[in-house]
């Protein structure tokens, strides 16, 4: 069976420890960057499946991130979780944006839709 990296990327803790906790009780390996500037050093180095991507970290924000996933031709699907506007979330680029789930979310969708996500295509 293969293994799956996600890399979380929320500055709340409490959410970050429930994605985190929903995605390891699936079989994937999680990773947690609590703002944009430390989740740019780890997508530098790789390996993920999956990018689960609140826009509004400190540091470099959620839409910064996915420039640099663009720019950078980084193949990792990213998956948006975010309270922000709905005229903000016609701004992302759909190209590296595969998945936007509005908080609050409803565990069962959230987890099966990631693992649809990274895990099944």
């Amino acid at each position: 069976m293969a293994t799956y990296r996600a890399l979380i990327v929320e500055d709340d803790p409490a959410i970050r420890k429930l994605v985190g906790k929903l995605l390891q009780r699936r079989g994937i390996d999680i990773d947690t960057a609590h703002d944009g500037k430390q989740a740019i050093e780890k997508i530098r180095r790789g390996g993920y499946a999956v990018l689960i991507l609140d826009l509004m970290v400190p540091e470099v924000n959620g839409f910064e991130i996915i420039d640099f996933v663009k720019k950078n031709d980084i193949k990792v699907p990213v998956a948006v979780v975010s309270a922000v506007s709905h005229q903000a979330l016609t701004k992302l680029d759909l190209d590296v944006v595969k998945l936007v789930i509005p908080k609050p979310f409803d565990v069962e969708e959230f987890t099966k839709a990631i693992i649809d996500l990274c895990c099944e295509g």
